[in-house]
């Protein structure tokens, strides 16, 4: 089937092309019967104004046709008249005004179109008004042919003038139409145009955006709408780029021990076998640590699409449970601030999670200092934050720490270890939750990682 390629400027046009003839026909309906309508009635008032003048210049058993010229408005040209006396036991008579009586015998062929309206073919169509009187024995028939050829000629300019000016503004209507509907969908070509460009771009920057028209309404809504979507698309892009970037770049590192240690085995082993356990104990470590990164990293993007249930949950029962549970070692005992009851609404397992993600992060980068965990609530948000005593993170590293492989000191990573993902899956989760995690300064010294939770569902 073919695909219908119509612009909607054509579609416009041909639906207003429709109206306007339909209006056009209609109108020009309406105006011809009223013109025609009123015409004939004036013709019948005439008539009838006629044959009373003309009853009235009747004496003497005879029409007064002196009288009747006089009082009546009348063209003999076109205008006849035949009375018919017909007395008691006596002979018919039969008066004519001026050339009646040549109208009447030319060729009078007639049919009838409609009441008292005849038609012959040398004189036209007349209006045929006929009545019959008595006075005394005597009966008196009065007929008149009024000529209707004036009106028929004034109906037939009505009609032409009708019809040329409803094709002019018919004409001349579609024109302006298109040009309206053309000026109408022109940004919605424009969004067109642009969308196809950024599809066609050999290199793109995954931060290109449609042009917002100012107008109309609904097409500024629908260029914002686009562009939105374009932008989750392109953060999409940007995310799985940014994943195999980093994957590869972090999986680099363990498989390059591995097959450090892989090709010193198999060259010195027999000379030196003191040199396996070794060898191997760092293969086994490095594959360790190879896992634990792809288990994160798919984590981490399985977060990209996943939905968290929430439910009410006491933030503070959850803490003082982490803290209880969570293994200290040589570090003091962690410091729970908060007694008092403080509802969230979220998912429990994933906020318990990140909780132990970012004391995890102060055990590594708190220098063994004192570690707290505080839980409070302003009027609308449930807030749990985690701080410690070491040295904190700068003002530049702030907005970076939730990264994916971020590292504030790249020499210091590689002493603590870890997969560098740890706070970007916390970030993730909080996000997931409706809530926000934020690090701020501790005083007087130190991190502090703030949760924030909605406290209504």
């Amino acid at each position: 089937m073919p695909k219908n390629t119509e612009s909607s400027a054509s579609r416009i046009s041909r639906a207003y092309a429709w109206l306007l003839t339909v209006l056009m026909l209609a109108v020009g309906v309406v105006t011809i019967s009223v013109v025609g309508a009123h015409l004939i009635h004036n013709k019948q008032d005439d008539a009838s104004q006629l044959m009373t003048t003309l009853q009235k210049s009747f004496a003497d058993n005879k029409p007064d046709w002196d009288y009747w010229r006089d009082t009546a408005n009348v063209n003999m040209h076109t205008s006849f008249v035949r009375v018919i006396v017909r007395p008691h036991a006596k002979p018919t008579r039969y008066y004519y005004t001026k050339h009646t009586q040549a109208f009447l015998k030319d060729d009078w062929n007639t049919w009838a179109l409609w009441s008292h309206v005849q038609y012959q073919q040398k004189h036209g169509i007349y209006y045929h008004l006929a009545e019959t009187k008595y006075y005394g024995k005597t009966k008196v028939t009065y007929e008149l042919w009024l000529s209707l050829n004036n009106m028929i000629e004034l109906f037939k300019l009505t009609l032409l003038v009708i019809v040329v000016m409803s094709m002019i503004g018919l004409l001349l209507g579609i024109w302006l139409i298109h040009i309206f509907a053309k000026r109408l969908n022109q940004p919605l070509v424009d969004l067109t145009t642009a969308a196809e460009t950024i599809v066609e771009a050999k290199d793109a920057t995954y931060h290109e955006t449609l042009p917002v028209p100012d107008g109309p309404a609904e097409v500024r809504a629908l260029g914002i709408e686009f562009n939105r979507l374009l932008t989750s698309l392109n953060q999409q892009v940007i995310r799985d780029h940014q994943f195999v970037s980093d994957a590869s770049h972090e999986l680099r590192t363990p498989l390059a021990a591995i097959r450090g240690h892989v090709g010193l085995i198999r060259r010195h082993a027999k000379d030196h076998p003191e040199i396996v356990p070794e060898s191997l104990a760092t293969i086994e470590s490095s594959s360790l640590a190879m896992q634990e990164l792809i288990e994160r990293l798919l984590s981490l993007s399985r977060m990209d699409h996943a939905h968290l249930a929430g439910d009410w949950f006491d933030l503070t029962k959850l803490a003082q449970r982490v803290a209880t549970s969570y293994p200290i070692g040589d570090h003091k005992p962690l410091q729970v601030i908060g007694t008092e009851t403080v509802l969230a609404y979220a998912h429990r397992d994933s906020i318990e999670q990140v909780v132990v993600a970012l004391l995890n992060n102060a055990e590594k980068y708190g220098e063994d200092s004192q570690i707290t965990l505080e839980v409070s609530r302003t009027h609308d948000r449930a807030l749990l934050s985690v701080s410690d005593l070491g040295p904190g993170v700068a003002d530049v590293d702030k907005a970076k720490v939730f990264d994916r492989f971020y590292r504030v000191d790249a020499s210091r990573e590689k002493q603590i270890g870890g997969t560098g993902l740890g706070l970007a899956i916390a970030k993730r989760l909080i996000d997931l939750n409706h809530g926000e995690l934020e690090v701020i300064d501790n005083h007087p010294t130190g991190a502090k990682f703030v949760i924030s939770l909605p406290t209504n569902n």
